[in-house]
């Protein structure tokens, strides 16, 4: 991943367009954080599966 990205967990079918809901891990022991963000800011992560109703994301923040 290049600076600038995270991974998130997401629904496995994505939208066309718009937004959709995502967690994050927020770090320092919390349980994570949903946030909503542009459908078009998600890429699908190499290490996911494909074995599960959610799929693993890297997440392209925007300045």
């Amino acid at each position: 991943m290049e600076t600038g990205e995270i991974l998130a967990v997401g629904p496995r079918e994505l939208p066309q367009n718009g937004t959709v809901q995502v967690w994050v891990d927020a770090g320092s022991g919390s349980s994570g954080q949903r946030i909503v963000v542009p459908v078009t800011s998600l890429q699908p992560d190499d290490n996911d599966h494909g074995e599960s109703k959610t799929a693993l994301y890297i997440l392209r923040m925007h300045p």
